[in-house]
């Protein structure tokens, strides 16, 4: 079987790739597989390899799931790699949703981009008179399965027959023996239908990509949010209709927002817990009972369904307030008794807001997994394995966690004596060493450096402190990441910040190790060379963390839930934070977790093995010695390397 393996992988082997292949092609037909390999190890192309003989053989398919639609593309470009080995055996596609596929969508000119939902809307509200979709009884999907086609060449291919993408690539399913999709087309039933109909589960193996993001993204799914703005907006819609049945639903929205103010002085900003059996129990009161609050309700909803017709035909948004909030509360009333869901309540800039969250992920999931011939989960940061299958409910399973192939002898892993951010609020004594600290760090590695607070409000301490001025002493340009920074602000900082990269005014990142760029962005070569940690990035412990840990503890006891819920997710987001600068066994990279917690066993076991088998503990003065060595010795590698 070995050798058939080669004429699978596209590449020449490099360590550890041809055991995962046996190890996967071993165990997968015992249920799931746990792979944990660092970033540019080839995950993709050694799990593709693994599971193309069955494929070949058995008719099998693979489903291949990713965090975002963005993503989806990599798999198909690999499996295109081996096509070109194999002659052109096997076909597969990039599959994405109606927003990126519609070509109604982005021919109407809208106030404001089109979300998902509202792509959705707009593809029922106008699917009789949409001529891509009327084109399709003339579409020949045969035509199109060829090669391995990303989500580019499918959305050209059906530009040019003036077809709907979004049904074409549906049609397209059944003769792919890859396709690489979202998280949500697997996790969400009643996405999920539309994948298993023309690909059976069963018949299938499932790949799930950057695995440690199912927790997230599976409470991302199924929880939601309003406000006393919705209800607002949901009143003014109400009285635009004006009719009998808008005005009784108008009532119903003033008993709502007179309830809601009436909890006002008693929330902070912190997060609350909300009482929404108290909250529904007086409107099913006031409303005549249950099934009469059910019943308004959904006349709400369909009111709602109106105004989104009328919005989309005055080249608006289909958005409204009146179908949001009665889906949210009809979702609630379902969901009100049920374990693992909690409501919340917060003061957001003046504006209350009521969130249903959703906590569930080992309950929702562990059926899924049962339904395909076998799984693979993979990431690189996947360890502790055993807490991460529990928490997703992987209840059989085989790991691998395959050692990095980093260069140690470019890598300094430090971990810094005397300072921390232990305690409620971060001192300005302890503040100013911080400073101190990444000035010294910034000052030696002479590059473009990223600096991960524990949080925002960590953050903000150091920029209180300076760090920002002490930085541009030293003539590097500061970039600041912000929690509200929307996508393209947060290109521009990446793209100007990467763009520092070897010039006299190297760049100093300044960020949150929860934020967006702590995961996800790629920094290859010189574009981040030197990252430090403030503090390990703990949850705060609000109300809803709170409310998290003892729902833990209550599925898998005292320490364990404590484990799994507050120090595991921690040192995972460190541990992403740390992985931004190393993609390839080229890069250099000096890493400090600036936090001397860091140093016990509980928390150092859970670091990178490429962070641990250097790491030293040192002292700040320590720190410069051995970073200005370590500058001086890659530097002259790198000029080395370069002649």
């Amino acid at each position: 079987m070995t050798g058939r393996m080669k004429n699978f992988f596209p590449y020449p082997f490099r360590e550890g790739q041809r055991k995962l292949i046996r190890f996967i092609q071993k165990e997968i037909w015992n249920g799931s597989v746990c792979v944990s390999a660092a970033t540019g190890f080839g995950k993709t192309p050694v799990i593709l390899a693994s599971l193309l003989p069955y494929v070949e053989k058995f008719g099998a398919k693979i489903i291949w799931a990713v965090r975002t639609g963005n993503e989806t593309d990599r798999p198909i470009e690999e499996l295109k790699a081996i096509d070109l080995k194999k002659g052109g055996n096997f076909y597969g596609l990039s599959y994405r949703g109606k927003r990126d596929m519609c070509l109604l969508a982005r021919e109407i000119k809208t106030e404001g981009e089109m979300d998902y939902d509202d792509v959705s809307f707009l593809c029922r509200a106008r699917s009789d008179e949409c001529k891509y979709r009327q084109n399709l009884e003339d579409f020949k999907a045969w035509e199109l399965v060829k090669s391995p086609m990303p989500y580019s060449e499918i959305l050209n291919a059906c530009r040019e027959r003036e077809v709907c993408p979004y049904l074409a690539q549906r049609s397209l399913l059944a003769h792919a023996d890859v396709v690489s999709l979202s998280y949500n087309y697997i996790v969400d039933e009643k996405m999920a239908w539309s994948i298993r109909r023309e690909i059976p589960f069963r018949r299938s193996f499932l790949v799930v990509d950057e695995a440690h993001n199912l927790q997230h993204a599976c409470s991302n799914l199924f929880s939601d949010k309003v406000s006393l703005g919705t209800i607002a907006n949901a009143i003014r819609e109400a009285e635009e209709i004006a009719t009998p049945k808008a005005e009784g639903i108008k009532q119903l929205l003033l008993k709502m927002k007179t309830r809601i103010e009436g909890l006002l002085p008693e929330v902070s900003q912190e997060d609350a817990e909300f009482d929404a059996r108290g909250f529904f129990s007086s409107l099913i009161e006031s409303e005549g009972g249950y099934e009469c609050l059910l019943e308004e309700l959904m006349v709400m909803r369909d009111l709602g369904a109106k105004v989104r017709a009328k919005q989309l035909s005055l080249g608006r948004r289909p958005r409204s307030s009146l179908f949001h909030l009665a889906n949210f509360c009809l979702s609630s009333l379902e969901n009100l008794e049920v374990r693992g869901i909690a409501f919340l309540c917060t003061e957001e800039r003046k504006n209350f807001s009521i969130e249903r969250w959703d906590m569930r992920a080992a309950e929702v999931l562990r059926g899924r997994w049962r339904e395909f011939l076998g799984c693979v989960f993979c990431s690189g940061t996947l360890n502790p394995v055993k807490a991460f299958a529990e928490t997703v409910g992987i209840d059989s399973y085989s790991s691998k966690s395959v050692p990095s192939n980093f260069d140690q002898g470019k890598i300094v892993s430090l971990i810094t004596k005397g300072l921390t951010t232990k305690g409620e609020s971060l001192s300005r004594e302890m503040a100013n060493r911080y400073v101190k600290a990444i000035k010294d760090f910034a000052e030696c590695i002479k590059a473009n450096v990223a600096v991960f607070s524990a949080s925002y409000r960590i953050q903000d301490g150091l920029l209180r402190a300076g760090i920002k001025e002490a930085v541009e002493d030293l003539g590097m340009r500061f970039f600041k990441e912000t929690k509200e920074m929307i996508g393209d602000r947060a290109r521009s900082v990446l793209e100007n910040f990467k763009a520092c990269a070897g010039t006299d005014s190297p760049g100093f990142l300044c960020a949150s190790a929860s934020g967006r760029f702590a995961e996800g962005a790629d920094f290859p070569g010189e574009e981040l060379v030197g990252i430090f940690l403030v503090g390990i990035p703990f949850e705060r412990m609000s109300a809803r963390t709170r409310i998290y840990l003892n729902y833990y503890k209550e599925l898998y006891g005292e320490d364990k839930g404590s484990y799994y819920a507050y120090v595991v997710p921690a040192l995972r987001r460190a541990s992403q934070s740390l992985g931004r600068a190393l993609r390839s066994k080229e890069d250099r990279a000096a890493l400090v977790c600036g936090d001397e917690r860091y140093a016990e066993k509980r928390f150092f076991r859970l670091l990178p093995d490429y962070f641990q088998s250097k790491a030293e503990a040192v002292n700040l003065s320590q720190m410069r010695r051995k970073l200005m060595s370590w500058a001086h010795k890659t530097q002259r590698i790198k000029k080395i390397t370069q002649v």
